[in-house]
């Protein structure tokens, strides 16, 4: 609630009929339970193979899921439970490439629009920009709004993010206003180290 209230969005009656695309790396074997938990936590209506609701597909849009990975699980599982959190009507779709290379990402990528998705997220950012012509072609489906991490290092741009068909999105913290009721909103950021902040460019 507190994210939907912050962003003042309509999520609690719209979302029906769109399906969300997950894009990520790798296999997480617990993404429907550990979906599950979170949406049973915060009261949100049940989002399941079984219902319908939830679908997970390899990068050829079958189900010989890739080999597992402790950390890209976790962001799927993050990236499940936000859209969850934002838009609990709407279906879920997670695509998972077969590794985190970026042929193999931007397969996923098309794969995902090939099976209905109406909003794609990708929660990855590479520092030097592939680009190949088919690697650019995956990000490219008109009528689709794409979202991809503007990246954790600061100042430079990053792929997919830099594609022009992309809406890069930089981390933000978000918290409660305090007296003055509403909410602040500021710039991801970690003080020194090697992850300095969400990344940025002209």
């Amino acid at each position: 609630e507190d994210l939907r209230g912050a962003y003042d969005l309509p999520s609690t009656y719209g979302g029906s009929g769109q399906t969300v695309a997950i894009v990520d790396a790798y296999d997480d074997p617990n993404a429907e339970t550990d979906l599950a938990h979170y949406r049973s936590e915060y009261g949100l209506p049940e989002c399941t193979a079984s219902n319908g609701c939830f679908r997970k597909a390899d990068e050829t849009g079958g189900t010989k899921y890739p080999a597992g990975n402790r950390s890209w699980a976790k962001e799927i599982s993050l990236d499940l439970d936000m859209v969850s959190a934002i838009c609990p009507k709407c279906h879920l779709l997670l695509v998972e490439a077969s590794s985190n290379e970026g042929t193999r990402l931007a397969a996923a990528e098309k794969k995902a629009a090939e099976l209905g998705a109406t909003e794609i997220s990708n929660s990855y950012a590479e520092e030097t920009p592939p680009e190949t012509h088919q690697e650019a072609e995956a990000y490219d489906h008109p009528g689709i709004p794409i979202t991809a991490s503007g990246g954790d290092r600061g100042y430079g741009v990053v792929w997919p993010a830099a594609n022009p068909n992309v809406i890069a999105v930089g981390g933000t913290t978000l918290k409660p206003a305090g007296g003055r009721g509403g909410w602040t909103e500021t710039v991801w950021s970690s003080p020194g180290g090697e992850l300095s902040g969400t990344g940025s460019g002209c």
